[in-house]
């Protein structure tokens, strides 16, 4: 037994102290913005958020990317800032680069890489470690000789009775070389920051290609709602003639119900265009990096410039702009430095290692010890180990060129599915606004007639629909046009050189938008004939062998339809939706 218990009392009372620590739960930290971004509303968002025009003007792919930081603390969350005023598109860019979760994250990610970096470059510096350590042991089995004999006890030896030990050491190691394994790894951690600096580039593009997509579509249903709006407004209107018209008998109950179907669907169609604009403005919101909830509001943007590169100048475009292009051939030299490190793992390290200690104590003899050398670590044999590291570091290289190859086909893809997109896109304007001049000169005659108490209310309905789809569809073909071209944009990775003006898109007889075109000179199937007009022959003269042909017959055509039933120029009388989404053979329409 230790005399009076002094170990044994050093040793609970250590246990006792660190008893509390290892008994510690991790503490979880309270986020209330996390929750404020999910429930927050527009009366608990703060301050407006500040967006100056003027920044958006610099390319943002040049600026360092220590630029953009995540404020993870602060007085007032900007995350749930609403915009006071109307948002440009420019604007909108602004406050994702500034707001924006994804470019946190990314941003993360080169921090890490540049982390990575620090400790890589720490393998070719010598490290240095001091311990302590106390050590007492109690025996009651001594030496047999004589003190004469053995007249000193080892340095770390157990003597008779009690003894402790106070040792204090230093050690010094230092790799000085490992047949370019450590020179491996640092080109690795460079290669991986330069791939995390690329990867939060493209994260840029996406971010503004997601806030371009969402800010059309607001765009594109706020204009369907305000039509919608209108169209709701015409609609009463001649629901309030038809009931008077009714009541006079000059219609008949089913042409009563038909007006009363009309207004019916097409209040329905407000509803929609309503909700679509509210989901489309929670899009951008979350594209922006901002509340959800926030009531955002849009400038107007219909200008629709041209593009004038062809395809194989677009694709070089890409070539020389898309960052996944430098990152994968980084990639494949990340994993031919995993071969070079798995080859360096057959071959022995070389080290210096050095150390110091102090030894005190009681019933010990106190000493200084010091030692040093050079030592050379080879491990013989390892079970298979390094070959199969070897053999997986061959088929990563594998992997990585065979990535390279489809990133490579997937950019020639996207780029050709943008194009021809742009082109379709293009073309639809000019057969749109064809169709809207068309209905809106179709319109104006049937009020006409109906004023002149020539049509019926349901063909004044059936116009006025078609004009409303008609109008609808030229306005999703420019907002589409519009991401159309950042689609484009975002396939290419770089800003599109544009061109300012209209689209050479109009016909040959198209006057200015929004009026009506010009008569052709051939005049329509589709215009109302005279009586006396004869009806034009589609087949040439026959022979008839000197016989007298019979005389040329007349057909009058009728000012009034003859059926309700028969087929419509314009489809049935509804108020048709824009097509957000369509089908062609190059995909969905951006």
């Amino acid at each position: 037994m230790i005399a009076q218990g002094g170990p044994e009392r050093l040793l609970l009372a250590l246990l006792f102290v660190l008893a509390p620590g290892c008994a510690l739960r991790p503490v979880t930290v309270e986020r209330p913005d996390l929750v404020d971004r999910i429930t927050g509303t527009a009366a608990s968002a703060g301050a407006d958020v500040k967006h100056d025009e003027g920044e958006a003007s610099a390319d943002p792919f040049v600026r360092p990317v220590s630029d953009v930081r995540n404020e993870e603390t602060g007085a007032k969350s900007e995350a749930n800032s609403i915009p006071a005023e109307s948002l440009t598109l420019e604007a909108a860019r602004t406050i994702a680069l500034r707001q924006s979760p994804i470019l946190a994250q990314s941003q993360a990610g080169v921090d890490l890489a540049r982390g990575n970096l620090e400790i890589t470059d720490s393998g070719f510096l010598p490290t240095l470690q001091g311990n302590y350590g106390f050590q007492a042991f109690s025996s009651a089995v001594g030496f047999t000789g004589t003190r004469g004999r053995f007249p000193v006890l080892p340095v770390r030896g157990f003597g008779p009775g009690t003894q402790d030990f106070h040792v204090a050491e230093a050690q010094l190691k230092w790799t000085i070389f490992q047949f370019g394994k450590q020179v491996a790894k640092h080109d690795q951690s460079e290669l991986k920051t330069e791939i995390a600096k690329l990867e939060l580039e493209r994260t840029h593009q996406t971010v503004f290609y997601d806030v371009a997509q969402c800010y059309f579509r607001v765009l594109e249903a706020k204009s369907a709602l305000e039509i919608a709006e209108r169209s709701v407004e015409r609609s009463e209107a001649f629901m309030k003639e038809s009931g008077d018209l009714l009541r006079r008998g000059v219609i008949t109950r089913e042409e009563h119900l038909r007006a009363e179907a009309s207004l019916a669907g097409v209040r329905q169609e407000q509803f929609d265009a309503k909700s679509e604009e509210e989901v489309t403005v929670a899009a951008l919101n979350r594209s922006m990096g901002i509340n959800v909830n926030a009531p955002s509001k849009v400038a107007e943007r219909r200008e629709a410039p041209r593009f004038e590169l062809s395809l194989e100048q677009t694709l070089s475009l890409a070539v020389a702009n898309r960052r996944e292009i430098p990152v994968v051939i980084r990639g494949i030299s990340v994993a031919r430095g995993d071969v070079d490190i798995a080859r360096a793992d057959f071959l022995p390290s070389v080290s210096i290692q050095a150390g110091y200690s102090n030894v005190t104590g009681t019933g010990i003899q106190n000493a200084n010890v010091g030692a040093g050398g050079i030592f050379v670590t080879h491990e013989i044999y390892g079970g298979g180990r390094r070959r199969g590291q070897y053999h997986a570091a061959l088929a990563g290289v594998r992997s990585a060129e065979a990535q390279a190859q489809q990133i490579c086909d997937g950019i020639a893809y996207e780029v050709n599915v943008a194009f021809r997109g742009v082109e379709d896109a293009r073309e639809r304007i000019g057969a749109a606004r064809a169709v809207f001049h068309q209905a809106e000169e179709n319109f104006r005659l049937v009020t006409s007639r109906s004023r002149a108490g020539d049509a019926t209310p349901a063909e004044l309905i059936e116009a006025q629909a078609s004009e409303t789809r008609s109008e609808q569809t030229l306005n999703a073909a420019i907002y589409q046009y519009q991401r159309a071209l950042a689609r484009l944009e975002f396939a290419v990775g770089v800003e599109l050189p544009l061109v300012p003006g209209p689209l050479p898109t109009a016909l040959p007889g198209e006057a200015e938008p929004g009026r009506p075109p010009t008569p052709p000179e051939t005049p329509s199937p589709f215009l109302l004939r005279s009586p006396s007009t004869p009806v034009p022959d589609l087949l040439p003269p026959l022979d008839l062998g000197g016989l007298t042909p019979p005389p040329t017959t007349t057909r009058p055509t009728p000012l009034r339809p003859e059926s309700s039933d028969r087929p419509r120029l314009f489809g049935p009388p509804s108020l048709a939706r824009p097509p957000y989404e369509s089908t062609s053979p190059f995909g969905n329409k951006p």
